[in-house]
């Protein structure tokens, strides 16, 4: 039951949702297993570093709208070995999972990293009603990014692998074209554009331009990076390190430390740092956030209005952008920003906490109503070829009903 180079030797793998979630509303409309911690998600990373496609065994508030984007997800019966979704799978991290016996956990500050279990006890622990394994033991180091500053502590060194295991996957089976430009590899996919005038700097960590990307003249990349499949990085952008261009975004302007889901937008000229983008995000032109406060202290954040101030321990975050959300131009975004699902953001200083479907505009704060919100959906994501399907508009309009609500 052990690992044996890319391949995992035991029962099915299952990743699960930790009863108690911390990514706030970048959690509204994924499971953990899809939260994108560096260039892979867990799901992707699973498939790489394991080489098995995993079961999901998501929340209760997103099951179904997860079962409608992975619709051959289904619960394994018997035995499994059960990883939570916000788990790196860094090398150390693999070795203590394959050396687990059935009955079996390990665990970081008291939430479950991985365990051998069975699917009935795995359900009843993602539905809060268990626990996981009659022993346990404590993790000797990192494992899990499962709030959005803790993704950014660790994303260095989880992007550093996912980089390797694309670049590995890439040399064994597409075989992208790859250049050493620097102290590390460069790959490039033979479906993707790279123009003339564009400067890669791996001097620090790879870089992988995916199947399907175009960088446009005068871009600047510095490794480690990714532009992932389909994505475009527009003229004289600045990508700095530890940046993910998530699938089908688009992107330009200046940005550091940042994690684009996919199908997002930030085109236009402006800086973002330190901070995790989701999916249909829309940034306008000149918006730009902060990343570090002017006392050079710690950054305190609120992940939506009615939690409570988090401490991050990091000097650098600025923050989330939720799905959905909308961030119109010029805009300037205080250090440790949250903003939630549906946001339409259309002031240029925005408070640091925006809850979900606000509607912000300088003359008047309100709800984003649903028509319009839903008539927006559909235009931006008709855009990309894709549509709402009806678990993800039962999710959404229950997000939206529970804000009418309260």
């Amino acid at each position: 039951m052990q690992l044996d180079g890319s391949t995992w030797r035991g029962p099915a793998v299952a990743l699960f949702d930790a009863p108690v979630r911390g990514m706030g509303p970048l959690d509204d409309l994924r499971s953990s297993g899809e939260h994108r911690l560096g260039a892979l998600t867990g799901i992707e990373r699973v498939r790489l570093a394991l080489g098995v496609e995993p079961t999901i065994v998501a929340a209760p508030t997103v099951r179904a709208v997860v079962g409608e984007r992975i619709p051959t997800n289904v619960m394994v019966d018997g035995a499994l070995l059960a990883i939570n979704g916000c788990c790196t799978l860094l090398p150390a991290v693999q070795r203590s999972i394959g050396d687990l016996a059935p009955g079996e956990a390990i665990t970081q500050g008291g939430v479950v990293v991985a365990a051998r279990c069975t699917a009935a006890e795995l359900l009843d622990h993602v539905n809060g009603a268990g626990a996981l394994g009659s022993r346990s033991t404590e993790l000797d180091g990192r494992a899990l990014a499962s709030t959005p500053w803790a993704t950014l502590d660790l994303l260095p060194g989880t992007l550093a692998n996912d980089l390797e295991l694309l670049i590995a996957h890439g040399a064994a089976s597409a075989g992208g074209r790859r250049a050493d430009l620097g102290d590390h590899p460069v790959q490039i996919a033979p479906s993707a554009k790279v123009c003339p005038g564009v400067i890669i700097d791996s001097s620090h960590g790879s870089v992988v331009i995916a199947d399907g990307a175009t960088v446009r003249p005068g871009a600047i990349l510095v490794g480690p990076c990714a532009v992932l499949t389909g994505a475009w990085v527009a003229e004289r952008t600045v990508v700095k390190a530890n940046t993910v261009i998530g699938p089908r975004c688009k992107v330009g302007g200046e940005m550091g430390s940042v994690i684009f889901h996919g199908n997002s937008n930030k085109v236009h000229d402006g800086h973002l740092g330190d901070c995790l983008v989701g999916e249909w995000v829309n940034i306008g032109a000149g918006a730009t956030g902060s990343n570090l406060l002017n006392t050079y202290g710690e950054v305190t954040t609120r992940l939506e209005p009615s939690s409570s101030v988090e401490r991050t321990g990091r000097m650098f975050y600025g923050g989330i952008v939720a799905d959905h959300a909308k961030v119109g131009i010029m805009a300037a975004i205080t250090t440790g920003s949250s903003f939630g699902t549906g946001a339409m953001i259309a002031c240029d200083r925005p408070p640091a906490c925006v809850d979900r479907f606000a509607w912000l505009t300088p003359e008047r704060m309100s709800r984003f109503r649903w028509d319009r919100f839903e008539q927006t959906m559909r235009a931006v994501m008709s855009r990309r070829g894709a549509e709402p399907g009806p678990a993800l508009l039962a999710r959404l309009r229950a997000l939206h009903a529970a804000g009418e609500a309260g």
